[in-house]
């Protein structure tokens, strides 16, 4: 996944949805037109930044290509894929219960549709630690509609209770594709509004929950799951972690720490703020597979409140 990408990815989705949908699209409108820019890489770090509302967002990290490791169902080598990144929404556990985790996934394009992102979140995501309240055939379809984005749903598909947060898993999903958090979201069948989702009212359309309430306070955008490392790999990632202090470790087959860093955001109380480590120099580890893991910043080792979140990715290391 191109860099620049990411980083144009991360600033519109770390706006909070208000009224002000001119002045964010005029932002975004800005923001794309800096692609055209070349920017210098210099020892594989993407010097480049982007402001949002008056904020910097700070730069997402350079990385050597990724290989698709033998066994994957979506690794792929996105340095040399055309295709659009899309931003996934799965379900994964937290100390604060089920929340909103991000996994990116390339997918048809040349931009990312709402259609397509369903199609892919119907997929088994690519961390096992994550999980999903739908299945394939359950979501038919997604098209924008007179500033609505109409999510085709096949009520009869949908068995049992399901929790608000399946429908946010969707609406964050459709919007990350829409590039558009403004938008809102609608579930039809046959063109016709739909009353309920398992059990849940969704005649009206509906809204976003604000980023601290569903999404995990800790995730990881790269690398990828199954990330295969020569040399040197980079992490990058959101979080809302205290006073933006982003611990980060790599461990061993063993479980033993071999790397560990601090990343700093540029907040933290609002929702949630890229982090990335900068290249973390592996050449004199064994080959194997590590586990790479991100966490909020806990000062009372879990005597306060409910204790870090985390995420965890796979490293593969030649």
């Amino acid at each position: 996944m191109d860099d620049l990408s990411t980083l144009m990815r991360e600033a519109v989705e770390t706006v909070e949805p208000t009224d002000r949908r001119a002045e964010l699209r005029e932002l975004v409108a800005a923001a794309s037109r800096k692609r055209t820019r070349r920017y210098a890489i210099t020892g594989g770090l993407l010097a480049a930044a982007v402001v949002v509302t008056g904020v910097a967002v700070t730069t997402q990290q350079s990385d050597e290509p990724e290989t698709a490791p033998a066994g994957t169902k979506h690794a792929v080598d996105r340095s040399r894929d055309s295709r659009p990144a899309y931003a996934l929404y799965y379900v994964g556990e937290t100390p604060k219960g089920p929340r909103l985790y991000r996994e990116f996934r390339t997918g048809p394009g040349p931009e990312t549709t709402p259609a397509a992102a369903l199609r892919l979140m119907q997929a088994p995501p690519d961390d096992p630690d994550y999980t999903s309240y739908w299945s394939d055939g359950q979501l038919l379809g997604a098209t924008v509609v007179d500033g609505v984005i109409e999510v085709d749903v096949d009520p009869a598909r949908v068995t049992g209770p399901l929790d608000d947060l399946a429908l946010q898993q969707v609406i964050y999903t459709v919007q990350a594709a829409a590039g558009d958090v403004l938008l809102p979201v609608r579930f039809v069948h046959d063109g016709n509004p739909v009353a309920e989702v398992g059990g849940l009212p969704t005649s009206e359309p509906l809204e976003p929950r604000a980023q601290l309430e569903v999404l995990a306070l800790a995730s990881i955008s790269a690398p990828s799951e199954r990330r295969v490392a020569e040399g040197t790999f980079s992490a990058n990632g959101r979080a809302s972690s205290f006073e933006g202090n982003v611990p980060w470790e790599l461990l061993a087959p063993d479980g033993t720490v071999v790397r560990s860093g601090t990343s700093q955001t540029y907040g933290w109380e609002d929702h949630l703020y890229p982090w990335a480590t900068g290249p973390i120099d592996v050449t004199d580890l064994d080959p194997g597979n590590y586990t790479f893991v991100v966490m909020t910043d806990d000062p009372s080792g879990g005597a306060e409140g409910a204790g870090a979140t985390s995420d965890t990715r796979t490293v593969i290391i030649k």
